[in-house]
């Protein structure tokens, strides 16, 4: 599958500073890439140069089929930026503000109210269509603003921090819209360093530190842990130094830890037939089974083993 973004060898140089360091990486259609890290680590830099907002230093960029550096027009087209803490015009009613942006996007004036209606749809604002955005919460105004980033049918997303400052519940509902965008199709990339908010929808990460990409891919290809795998709690009620011969020839087990004397962990790798062979194995040799469970690192995990943690 052809990338629907590629990044090669980034560099940004300000005045006193290298903000991306050789940053490369990609995004495949209909992913949504967490682009994480510490604060001060490059990652809105690089959403701003997605975003044709800022210039690079160097770097071979393509967006959908178009190169960065001779077709920004094009990619502009096809793109949707969302910066943190937006500016909205507070005096203005909803529909008002968005009817104004849509008259920016040139959207014909007799499909202004069906492309309106449909962003509020998205965005569960239906309902505060009439009301004066200085009234909307922080949560609703950051939903605005998406609503508004909508409205031209961008086929790529870059979310700059959108739920910085947010609440739990209004995190939770940003949440649930972002997860719809992805089924939509659309090809996503949000950057944040609140990880607990990414680990629910995304598909795809890059970790970043100090301006540079330490790692980056599909989060099955990230994690240590492979795919498919299930962790199987056991007491081994004394008969621990004939098991661990009988184990230590077992198909497809990945490894055993020892807990305690008695209580040990086996991960195992294999579809459901292979852990059903495996847990009729343990109940024949008389072995009590206290846990199964699949195991699946989340992002928190991944990027906490990388060990990133420094700003540029």
């Amino acid at each position: 599958m052809e990338a629907m973004i590629s990044v090669e060898n980034l560099i940004v140089d300000f005045e006193n500073i290298t903000a991306c360091k050789n940053v490369s990486f990609q995004v495949f259609p209909g992913e949504i890439f967490g682009l994480i890290g510490p604060n001060g680590a490059g990652k809105t830099t690089t959403l701003k140069v997605l975003a044709t907002l800022l210039k690079p230093t160097y770097g071979i960029i393509n967006i959908g089929g178009f190169d960065l550096e001779k077709q920004t027009i094009q990619i502009r087209k096809i793109i949707g930026f969302m910066p943190d803490f937006s500016p909205v015009y507070e005096e203005m009613k909803v529909w008002e503000f968005l009817e104004l942006y849509a008259s920016a996007y040139g959207i014909e004036k007799n499909k202004r109210n069906k492309t309106i209606d449909s962003g509020l749809h998205r965005v569960n604002l239906v309902e505060k269509k009439d009301a004066f955005i200085g009234e909307l919460s922080r949560g609703m105004k950051q939903r605005l603003v998406l609503a508004k980033t909508l409205l031209p049918e961008p086929q790529i997303l870059f979310l700059d921090e959108p739920a910085s400052g947010l609440d739990p519940l209004a995190r939770k509902e940003l949440s649930e819209i972002l997860k719809n965008l992805g089924n939509e199709g659309k090809t996503i990339i949000i950057s944040s360093h609140i990880l607990t908010e990414l680990a629910d929808f995304c598909t795809a990460a890059g970790i970043m530190e100090k301006g540079r990409m330490i790692k980056w891919g599909k989060l099955e290809n990230l994690s240590d842990i492979p795919a498919d795998t299930v962790c199987v709690e056991f007491c081994t009620s004394g008969k621990s130094t004939n098991l661990t011969n009988i184990l230590n020839n077992y198909p497809s087990l990945l490894k055993f830890e020892k807990e305690t004397d008695q209580l040990w962990r086996i991960y195992i790798k294999g579809n459901d037939s292979v852990i059903a062979d495996f847990v009729k194995f343990l109940v024949e040799n008389n072995v009590p089974i206290i846990e199964i469970r699949k195991v699946k690192e989340d992002i928190q995990t991944i990027f906490f083993k990388t060990g990133a943690k420094d700003v540029s």
